[in-house]
Order: C-alpha cells, then structure tokens, then sequence
C-alpha cells in the first residue's frame, strides 16, 4: 500500500513539473509555431526539413492543446498552431483567433508500454494506466471514448486504476519511471518512445492548423509546407495519415 501512494504521489509531481509548455531557444524574432506535445516529435522534423530546404529558423512551443489555445486566446504571439484535435482550433475561431482551420493529417491513438512485446488489453483490468488529460488534450479524449465504448471506464476510475496527467510526454515518463504499467499516446509519441504499442482501432483524430491574421510570414511559408508533398513522407513515417493541401 505504501509503494501504491509512493507511485501516484510521484505521477503527480511529475505533472505538475512538466505541466508548463517548453520552448526552445532561438533567435527572439522568429516567427513562434505552438505545437500539441504528442505530435512534436514528427513536427520537429518537419520543420528541420523545412529549414534544410530553405526556410527561415521558427521557434516551437510545444504543451497541451487546451493550455496552448487558452495562451493564444490571451494573445501570446503564437504565428501558427498545429493541433492534434478540432475541439481547441475551432473553440479559437468561434473567438476570431484563428479565421481558418485545416485538417493536415490524421493521428492514431496507440496503448503503450517500454517492453519489447506490445501490451495486451488486459492490462487494462488490473495495472494502472497513464492517461493524457481528456479535457485538454486530444488523445486523452480518445483513450476516454474507447474505454467507455468497451466499458471499462467506470471500473478503472472506481479501481483508480488511471492516471491523469497533463501530456502525452508525461504519460510516457510516467510508464518509464513506474508509476504506471502502460499508457495512451499518439503513436507517433509511441515510435519516438521505442519500446512497443498496440493500435486501438477506430481511435483515429483530425490534426487541425491555422494561421492568426497577423501570422509572420515565415510561419505561413512553413504552414504550406507541412501540406506538400515534400512533407508527407514524414508525417508517414510517424504513423499519421497526411491530408495532401497544396
């Protein structure tokens, strides 16, 4: 029982250590592309091949879609904002925050562990299970509906057998320093991540950008960009189903 309190006390000091977004440091007048922190790691690389083709250096901020979006509602001076869900994008443009949104790929919720075999789902029965927060981030919302379509919702909270934390990064950092036995990110998260996963089918989400009026142009140029077919390989080989614009 004591080692039980230790492992939850732990998950949630590790939430409130990395709940705040993380920036990395570049020149102060680049163009600034806020980024939902389960799709970083693909967008990274993204970028770098925008960069080696040409473009100008950007900064990225990197958080949960709701924590990002509130920052932009605020008027932190984010040029573009790359989200893996509509709920965020759209709540800004019924705010005359972001006037156009375009869905640039489709994302994959995976069940993940740091073991070599993929998990099975029985591990859901009986081991705690990290969690991304459901009201503000979109595969926390997705881990959320599929155990409530499989009825294991109401058993695992009762049992509290999940926990809650602030991002798909944190839920990996969870499962490696053990304080839980498995846990729901983008699989692209997951490829990052090594170990294995196992794909929950049907848990698949819109990932949705969009420019403010004022975006720089840099942003802009690295907007189109993430819709070429210069970048669909990319966002292939991190497990997402890129939506071709341009």
């Amino acid at each position: 029982m004591k080692d039980r309190i230790i492992i939850r006390s732990f998950a949630w000091l590790l939430a409130l250590m990395l709940s705040i977004s993380t920036i990395q440091p570049l020149q102060a007048d680049a163009d600034v592309v806020a980024v939902a922190a389960g799709i970083a790691p693909c967008v990274e690389e993204v970028m770098q091949a925008f960069i080696d083709q040409g473009g100008e250096q950007l900064q990225m901020v990197k958080g949960a879609c709701g924590p990002l979006a509130r920052q932009m509602a605020a008027g932190a001076p984010y040029d573009l904002l790359l989200a893996s869900e509509p709920r965020w994008p759209n709540w800004l443009k019924e705010k005359g925050v972001l006037p156009n949104l375009i869905v640039f790929a489709i994302g994959q919720l995976t069940l993940w562990h740091d073991k070599a075999a993929p998990p099975e789902l029985a591990i859901l029965k009986g081991s705690l299970v990290a969690v991304p927060e459901p009201e503000t981030t979109a595969y926390g919302m997705l881990a959320k509906e599929y155990l409530i379509r499989e009825g294991l919702w109401r058993d695992a909270l009762e049992g509290k057998r999940i926990i809650f934390l602030g991002s798909a990064p944190q839920a990996v950092l969870a499962v490696r320093h053990g304080a839980a036995a498995a846990a729901f990110i983008p699989h692209s998260m997951a490829i990052k991540a090594k170990g294995s996963c196992l794909i929950i089918p049907g848990a698949v989400i819109d990932q949705v950008g969009g420019l403010p009026l004022k975006a720089g142009k840099s942003a802009g140029d690295f907007w189109s960009f993430c819709r070429s077919r210069k970048a669909e390989p990319i966002w292939r080989r991190w497990g997402f189903k890129p939506v071709q614009v341009e």
